[in-house]
Parts: C-alpha cells; structure tokens; sequence
C-alpha cells in the first residue's frame, strides 16, 4: 500500500476500529473525529491532532456541543502548539494498544520509510514477519517518530509503502489450519 497520497485521517482510520469513530456522516473525508480512552481526538485536513478529555455523557453530545466543548475547555491538546507533530507523540499520549487479532490473519509485510526533508537519502527498509497489518503500520509510525527524534527533529520521516508479502504459515507449508 502506497502512503505518498494517503490523508492523516486515512492513516488514523487504519489505527482506529470504526466503532470509535465520531460523526462519520457530518465530517468531511479529510478529517476524523474518534474516541479512545478517556479522551476524544479531532484529526484536521492537514494532520494536525487536537485531545479533548471525553466530557460526561460524550456518546449524548451532538457535533456542535462537542465542537464548543472543544473551544471552550482549557483542558484541550493541540499538539502541534506543543511542536508534536508526527503520529508517534499522539500515539504514546493516548496510550494506543494494537488490537490482538488471530495467528491466522498475521502476514509478512515489507516496509519503507523515507526521509521528507532529504528525498534523494537512501529510504529505510525492513521487514516484519507473522503481524497483523494494522500492528505492521503502528510499528511503522512508532520507526517513524523514533528516526524523527534521533535526527534532532531536524528530518521529517515518514512511511513511503506498506507491502503485504504473504501469509508465513501458508508460504512454509503450502495450506493453512482453520481453527
């Protein structure tokens, strides 16, 4: 899977079940509204993240309540205000865990990481063996935040490309148990 041209909220999408997406109908594809934890996150057009903690009765509030919740709390998170700007400081405030899926839907996935700000350095990549995707992506933005902060936060890295490259236990042994 190509990133070059994948939307934050894409991304965010990817990480967060469907279930804690907020007002699907009413937000545009550009940006995501999703609960997780004790908080509620508002991804915007460009990337940027803003944390809400989740008011009482969250799930009763309309788009406008949570919307003035947002103006009006001084509780509110903008991390790019914070100078956080890549996924992995968001990730490591909300407390992500990857959600468990079975053995039997982990795959082989080659990644690549490119560098943003020096596009002709040579790209990063490697490979992660028997993970889900949506583990091979988190793993993958948390390299990305990890290069981003061993350069000082003077390079900007980011994932070019997600492959799948196969199921291990049906490349090894040529079928697959169903359990």
């Amino acid at each position: 899977m190509d990133f070059s041209n994948k939307l934050p909220a894409d991304i965010w999408r990817m990480l967060i079940p469907a279930s804690q997406w907020m007002f699907c109908e009413s937000m545009p594809e550009e940006e995501l509204i999703f609960h997780y934890r004790d908080s509620i996150y508002f991804v915007n057009e460009e990337g940027s993240v803003l944390a809400l903690p989740k008011p009482a009765c969250f799930d009763q509030l309309d788009l406008e309540s949570l919307l003035e919740a947002l103006a009006t709390s001084e509780d509110t998170v903008d991390f790019d205000e914070n100078g956080e700007f890549d996924y992995g400081f968001v990730l490591k405030r909300m407390g992500y865990l990857v959600p468990i899926r079975r053995m039997r839907e982990a795959d082989s996935f080659q990644i690549e990481i490119v560098n943003t700000v020096l596009p002709s350095a040579k790209s990063t990549s490697y490979e992660l063996k028997k993970v889900s995707f949506v583990f091979a992506l988190y793993q993958a933005l948390m390299r990305c935040h990890d290069l981003n902060r061993r350069s000082g936060w003077e390079y900007e890295f980011e994932i070019k490309r997600i492959t799948r490259l196969g199921n291990l236990q049906q490349e090894e042994t040529g079928f697959r148990l169903k359990l």
